[in-house]
């Protein structure tokens, strides 16, 4: 097996997945740091993976706790790259404090003083999200770039959108501090996607759609209601997997905004228009889910990596077409 240069975390996400078949495509030899065996088996059996025909491209190492003091040290072993995504999501599940805001902070700072302490590491990309920087409520007359920083929000939190906030802002004040403390001899890049939508490659079942973001979406055009906003901003999958393997050029460093304005009740009218006998089926029934407005601006990105982001348009249509075709697999 080819010694590993690129440590994946978070690798059984919606974007770390989409990453890792990314990393295998071009060629990086990938360890994917994995909460258990049993993760890293349903990885290795994946049929994208074993479609790939690369088994001695990738490995595993098992990190029980991301949130435990030196928890990376074996990870990091050798690696000259690392992309590092595991994190929580904002879940009901989850106590907002110690299930969502500590974690964010905790397992970014443990990365960061692993890779500090091995000397193979030449560059880090985190993953952040726009949540890192967006004051709440947010003003639409502020524009907000990837260089825009807020201060730590004080806890503790009881709820989780604003413990996931205020993790996301803790963490990216945490690596730009420890940057400045510590002078690391590696570069760190900062990403910061907005909601995150498109095709998930990992879903071999309609349930399994709603293991990543896209439940945010999905209920939109099922004909499911909420009365709390979400703010605007939305990245398709594939444009956040293409920045974080751009980012392990030489040379990129600082933070890297991947996001657009959208409105999400937006989607209903895009299913309305691509997929009308699904609609007339009552398939796709109309949902909703009310906008915060956000001026978040991202296209230094396009500009410098030389690409348009995919739109909102575009993010629908993907999400919808997977939810009609692992319907299909299910009736069939």
């Amino acid at each position: 097996m080819s010694s590993p240069n690129l440590l994946i975390t978070g690798a059984t996400g919606f974007i770390g997945f989409h990453v890792l078949l990314s990393a295998l495509e071009q060629g990086y030899s990938v360890r994917a740091a994995v909460r258990s065996i049993s993760q890293s088996e349903t990885l290795a059996s994946h049929p994208k993976i074993k479609s790939l025909a690369l088994p001695d491209m990738l490995s595993f190492v098992e990190v029980p706790d991301i949130c435990r003091e030196h928890a990376y040290d074996e990870a990091v072993k050798g690696v000259s790259y690392i992309i590092h995504h595991a994190s929580p999501l904002p879940s009901p599940f989850l106590d907002p404090q110690t299930g969502i805001y500590e974690p964010n902070i905790k397992g970014v700072t443990t990365m960061l003083h692993s890779a500090l302490e091995e000397k193979s590491v030449k560059k880090l990309v985190i993953t952040s999200s726009v949540f890192a920087n967006i004051p709440f409520p947010p003003d639409p007359t502020e524009e907000i770039t990837a260089e825009s920083r807020l201060p730590d929000l004080p806890g503790p939190f009881d709820s989780m959108l604003p413990a996931y906030s205020a993790g996301k802002i803790g963490a990216l004040n945490a690596t730009e501090k420890f940057v400045k403390d510590n002078r690391p001899a590696f570069d760190i890049v900062n990403v910061l996607p907005g909601f995150v939508f498109g095709w998930d490659d990992r879903a071999l079942t309609v349930q399994d759609i709603t293991s990543g973001t896209n439940r945010v979406l999905l209920p939109i055009i099922t004909g499911q209601s909420t009365h709390n906003p979400m703010p605007a901003g939305a990245a398709h999958v594939s444009d956040v997997a293409k920045v974080h393997m751009l980012a392990l050029r030489e040379g990129v460093t600082g933070s890297i905004g991947v996001t657009s304005v959208n409105a999400f009740d937006d989607a209903w009218e895009i299913v309305k228009k691509k997929f009308p006998e699904a609609v007339a089926e009552g398939v796709f029934t109309q949902g909703h889910q009310p906008t915060i407005p956000v001026n978040w601006n991202a296209h230094k990105t396009e500009v410098e990596f030389g690409f348009k982001f995919k739109t909102f348009e575009d993010m629908v249509t993907d999400v919808a077409s997977q939810y009609l075709e692992l319907s299909g697999k299910e009736k069939a």
